[in-house]
């Protein structure tokens, strides 16, 4: 290397002491990356943590944000009637009943036509009405949903209950899909199901 005393101290001393930093660089650059992956982790999980909105407990829908407002019924060229079967309880162990809890689930599942619901109802294995959800039409937005729920408790439905749901619109659109959820659970059992609606034909409605 030649005479020591041409270089000044520092060089010399990192000369001697360059294996050690050399290490300690490696460990530096492994802990700011260490740290930058941390980071990165943790904004992801707060940013996903932000988009996601945990479900809401259900309550009745405000039939109020539903206004149909003024409605002339001679431009109302499409209308009908969807049967969904639905069940307060089900039978098991030999005619044990198991309650269950059902939502109902109406679905406007045109992408540029506004539907409106005239009536939804309540009916039991009887077919006696046990409750009526619309006292006035409503008007479902494109792709809009409104749901219904009996719950657990109330079993005056019976293995046999159903919903009808009557709907109009202006033109030519899809009727709404009409769904029944109906879950339930026994001890460590869950039981969870659903069932479509039926159109049913006029000359039954009485239209």
């Amino acid at each position: 290397m030649g005479n020591k005393g041409e270089y000044p101290d520092w060089f010399l001393w990192l000369w001697d002491k360059w294996f050690v930093l050399f290490l300690l660089l490696g460990v530096v650059t492994l802990v700011l990356i260490a740290g930058a992956v941390y980071l990165d982790t943790r904004f992801e999980r707060f940013e996903h943590e932000l988009k996601f909105v945990p479900p809401r407990s259900y309550e009745p829908p405000d039939l109020a944000s539903y206004q149909a407002g003024e409605i002339d019924s001679e431009k109302m060229t499409r209308s009908g009637s969807i049967y969904a079967p639905c069940y307060s309880h089900i039978y098991y162990h030999g005619g044990s009943p198991l309650l269950l809890e059902t939502t109902l689930s109406i679905r406007n599942i045109n992408q540029d036509q506004p539907v409106y619901l005239t009536g939804v109802k309540y009916v039991d294995t009887d077919g006696e009405s046990i409750k009526v959800y619309l006292d006035q039409p409503i008007k479902l937005a494109p792709f809009q949903t409104i749901e219904f729920l009996v719950e657990e408790k109330d079993s005056t439905g019976g293995s046999g209950a159903n919903f009808l749901v009557n709907w109009m619109a202006e033109e030519q659109v899809v009727p709404p899909l009409v769904e029944s959820v109906m879950v339930g659970a026994s001890g460590s059992r869950a039981i969870a199901f659903t069932r479509s609606g039926v159109p049913i034909p006029a000359a039954q409605t009485g239209e």
